[in-house]
């Protein structure tokens, strides 16, 4: 059961103005549903004036929206409240000492789970760099947050339940459907809030601050420092928002994409992509629930689309960590022969290695390795290399199936037998094969071949195996697999419908 089921029809919160609004509680009561608000109580009488509830929970619930997660400042020791909570309510607890933090899970399920954190400050040695935490108080800790509407809290004690604690004017910008950070450093500090600034103004339809476009475009060029999972994070959760597409053509106006990888465009189709990538991921759910799926991937081709190039996909999936190979082209015994060194990147050692560099090579260093994207941006073509390791690599990765699928199609015709759909189809990752049979550029007859491949006949098992091809007298060799496929097209193409007793004409 999904426990936010409660906030349906749940009325908004009647609030005030001010640093503190206090609430009567005959009003207040009601706003909130019964099981979560008796947990709060709970929560209030053990804590007493030190828990506060925060952040996204609080904003959501002000704009009637349901919340995933229920966090839990505590000024002092939140782990001891969380030992006490996870006791009382028969549950079960994950501790986190090293950051001061615990989870509880509530013994009924129906219930969310309780994040607790210790009230802490976080200061920044360097733009970019992760903070450095120490304890503190609910002003220091609502201080460190990124966005004054996700800078509000509620209290918990009985004395002032549901008072709401606003420490930079967040209820204001709430009304008022903006997203501003608490200071003018904020996203030199920490960057990735320029991807968060759009993703609450894109899910809530609020606008970022002005003076906040100009302080993000100030911190662009901090950017290209951030880890790659840094990055790829963000972007996973930008596309798990329904409105990812107006999310993401925000950060294209912002510069985003193209700072982070220099001529990196949003396909023009995004926006159908990911339309088409909702309902093919809903669709795998009902008809293949069964099979291995990666929906992210699904949503990682859409926004990659079919314009990118195949190299600059290569490289982003390298870089942001996402689902890849190395294939390795020069060992170290290799390189050694040829008396090159690749622990760093030259043009020489390439081309003495036989894998000569344009003057158009762009270096960069990710993931402990060596990134080269040798482009020819007259033609859009051009090879992503990696070094480590003494090796030299090709980046090989399934987010290119759809880029590489869509220019295939052409060879799909209309009177196209099972097995030419078959053979055709078969390379192909499921997550390519879905987003296609959805694509607004795909033939509606395409649409329909792909989805039949994926339903019936990718499941077609063969009827005569190499061992029935031995019981009849031949003989394995180089001539045995190109046998086994002939009389599998066959099978499939309904020439043959039952195991023969002895080998058919068709593979002759």
């Amino acid at each position: 059961m999904e426990w936010y089921k409660y906030f349906k029809d749940v009325p908004l919160f009647q609030i005030g103005c001010g640093f503190e609004t206090s609430f009567d509680m005959r009003k207040m009561i009601p706003n909130i549903p019964e099981p979560l608000l008796n947990l709060l109580y709970e929560i209030g009488e053990v804590a007493g004036k030190n828990a506060y509830l925060v952040g996204g929970f609080v904003r959501d619930l002000l704009l009637k929206r349901p919340s995933l997660d229920i966090d839990i400042v505590v000024e002092g020791d939140a782990i001891r409240v969380a030992e006490t909570m996870c006791e009382q309510w028969n549950g079960t607890l994950e501790v986190h000492p090293q950051f001061g933090t615990a989870t509880v899970t509530h013994e009924n399920i129906d219930l969310p789970k309780v994040d607790f954190v210790t009230a802490r400050r976080e200061t920044y040695q360097g733009s970019g760099t992760l903070p450095i935490v120490q304890s503190g108080s609910i002003a220091d800790d609502l201080c460190r947050r990124d966005f004054s509407i996700n800078a509000l809290a509620m209290r918990l004690d009985q004395t002032a339940f549901g008072t709401i604690v606003d420490e930079t004017d967040g209820l204001t910008d709430l009304e008022a459907g903006i997203v501003r950070v608490l200071h003018n450093r904020s996203f030199m500090d920490d960057p990735t809030r320029i991807f968060r600034a759009a993703r609450y103004a894109g899910r809530y339809d609020f606008r970022i601050a002005e003076t906040d476009e100009v302080l993000i475009r100030e911190a662009l060029p901090i950017l290209p420092q951030l880890s790659g999972e840094r990055i790829r994070n963000e972007i996973d959760r930008i596309l798990l928002e329904k409105k990812a597409p107006e999310i993401v053509n925000r950060l294209a106006q912002l510069g985003v994409w193209e700072t982070i990888s220099a001529g990196w465009k949003i396909s023009s189709n995004f926006a159908s992509d990911f339309q088409a990538a909702q309902r093919v991921i809903a669709w795998v759910s009902e008809h293949l629930a069964d099979e291995e799926f990666e929906p992210e991937l699904v949503r990682w081709m859409a926004l990659f689309g079919t314009e990118m190039p195949i190299y600059q996909i290569e490289a982003l999936s390298f870089r942001f960590i996402l689902k890849h190979q190395l294939q390795r082209l020069v060992s170290p015994a290799q390189a050694e022969n040829q008396q090159v060194s690749l622990e760093k990147v030259t043009h020489t050692a390439f081309e003495k290695l036989g894998y000569p560099l344009s003057q158009n090579a762009v270096i960069g260093h990710y993931n402990g390795k060596w990134c080269i994207v040798d482009a020819d941006l007259s033609t859009g073509s051009g090879i992503t290399y990696v070094c480590g390791e003494g090796s030299l690599f090709r980046v090989e990765t399934s987010l290119t199936a759809y880029k590489h699928l869509k220019g295939i199609l052409v060879l799909l015709n209309r009177s196209a037998k099972p097995s030419e759909i078959y053979r055709l189809l078969k390379p192909y990752p499921i997550e390519a094969l879905v987003l296609a049979s959805e694509g607004i550029t795909v033939a509606e007859w395409q649409q329909k071949k792909i989805k039949d491949y994926l339903l019936v006949l990718r499941k077609v098992q063969p009827l005569i195996t190499g061992k029935d091809l031995i019981a009849f007298g031949e003989k394995p060799g180089a001539a045995f697999k190109t046998q086994l496929w002939k009389l599998f097209a066959a099978q499939l193409d309904g020439e043959i419908k039952k195991k023969k007793r002895r080998i058919p004409t068709y593979g002759k």
